[in-house]
């Protein structure tokens, strides 16, 4: 604002006195053109005629001693003694008043110059006009100046109470938060701004951490749910053996019962532990590789089981789609895959893997099945940790496959979905998608 005012007021006080110096000098040079052109006797009569005409120039002629010839004043003006032909000068000029008759001394500013052959040529300008316009000027800028100063003070104050009051806000929800309510929510005004940028920053933490916890507090129930079966069902195993009479054939049996429920006990914890790893994507090494070939051992691999269960599984073929990732883990969560949709595909369902290039340009791996299917309301939910849709566990698993299918596609910078898959007329399916960024085939770059 300060800048903006120095700026007005070199528009108007200071230009109007620039203005003022250029009239001055431009009637110095017509009369010095005068003189040329017709002597002194032209000059002197030009001088005269400004002289009695009214208005803000004074005229003064005079010869090479000083003496005044013709003008507005009886003599010259104390000039300075610079050696220079032209000069600026100021001075208090005594002239007539204006009304009432007497005199006045004004503040004036005048150019004289001594003309070819000697005579002296004063031009000068009463600055009554331009002091008053600038004094003017200069009272209403520091109003202005003043009102500028108060308003900024003001505007300050709100500002800072609005910022204060919202920062409160989002400080009053913190503390709601850290008291155990993960359900409080910061407020949003609409107005678009940082405030609002922080606040629905904070919202989505909020939103993420209420799901963490409330997903740490279910899979606490389901690892103690999941663990408490099998270790009910093995200890009543190995207390029947130990009550019976000594049979090597008995025993040996309640041996490997117990054995193949401590491999799945072993296996859901691995696989926590792997959830664990692929959070952390800088411990994997993701290598150019070929998806067709890993679709087409892993259908090759569960079609023997799926003859078994009485299902029918067919698969696409496609050419060479190159992705950066890692082989293992891709076959893992396609094994995931296939086994759950084998699991909840009726007998004599169809289940189909195949494996393209999406018109995005990703690359997709695609598990269908004829199965009841998962409602749409559950499918982000079912990608979660121990998280199973069947209220008493009844089918074996631990609810980790579809975790640990979103953490590879995840850590391979991908996306897992779910969608309709083959429909039939008891359901429309499900069809798990794993997307998975291209690369090029000769170069190794990333397409998508």
């Amino acid at each position: 604002m300060f800048a903006l005012l120095s700026y007005v007021y070199y528009a108007t006080a200071y230009q109007v006195s620039q203005d003022a110096d250029a009239a001055i000098e431009r009637e110095y040079k017509l009369l010095a053109g005068a003189y040329g052109s017709g002597g002194m006797r032209e000059l002197n009569e030009q001088v005269v005629e400004r002289s009695a005409a009214p208005g803000p120039l004074f005229y003064v002629l005079a010869d090479q001693s000083g003496k005044v010839i013709a003008g507005d004043f009886d003599a010259l003006p104390r000039m300075p003694t610079s050696g220079q032909t032209s000069e600026w000068v100021n001075f208090q000029a005594t002239v007539d008043a204006a009304t009432g008759g007497g005199s006045e001394t004004h503040a004036t500013r005048a150019y004289f110059g001594r003309l070819l052959n000697g005579p002296i040529l004063f031009v000068a300008r009463d600055q009554r006009d331009s002091r008053s316009a600038a004094s003017r000027m200069t009272k209403a800028l520091t109003y202005a100046a003043g009102i500028s100063v108060a308003f900024s003070i003001l505007a300050g104050l709100v500002a800072a109470w609005l910022a204060s009051r919202r920062v409160e806000l989002l400080s009053e929800t913190t503390r709601q938060v850290m008291a155990g309510d993960l359900t409080r929510r910061a407020r949003v005004e609409g107005w678009g701004d940082e405030f609002d940028l922080l606040a629905k920053n904070l919202n989505d933490m909020l939103a993420r951490l209420e799901m963490l916890v409330h997903a740490t507090r279910n899979a606490g129930d389901a690892i103690a749910h999941d663990l408490r079966t099998p270790l009910s069902r093995l200890r009543q195993r190995l207390e029947v053996a130990l009550n019976a009479p000594p049979d090597a054939d008995t025993d040996r049996e309640a041996l490997l019962y117990a054995q193949d429920e401590t491999d799945r006990l072993l296996k859901m914890f691995n696989t926590v532990l792997q959830l664990a790893r692929l959070r952390s994507p800088e411990s994997w090494r993701l290598l150019r590789m070929d998806l067709t070939p890993i679709v087409e051992e892993m259908a090759d691999l569960f079609e023997p089981a799926a003859e078994e269960a009485g299902l029918v599984l067919t698969k696409g073929r496609a050419p060479a789609l190159m992705v950066q990732g890692d082989a293992q883990l891709i076959s893992q969560a396609l094994a995931n895959l296939l086994d759950n949709a084998m699991k909840y595909t009726p007998k004599g369902g169809r289940v189909h893997v195949s494996c393209g290039q999406r018109s995005d340009g990703r690359i997709e791996i695609r598990v269908s099945d004829s199965g009841p299917g998962i409602p749409v309301e559950d499918r982000e939910r079912v990608k979660e940790r121990f998280v199973r849709l069947e209220v008493h566990r009844t089918s074996p698993g631990a609810g980790l496959g579809l975790a640990l299918v979103a953490a590879v596609a995840e850590m391979h910078r991908g996306a897992f979905l779910l969608e309709d898959g083959l429909a039939t007329g008891h359901g429309f399916g499900l069809a798990a998608v794993v997307v998975i960024p291209a690369i090029d085939a000769r170069e190794g770059r990333r397409l998508i």
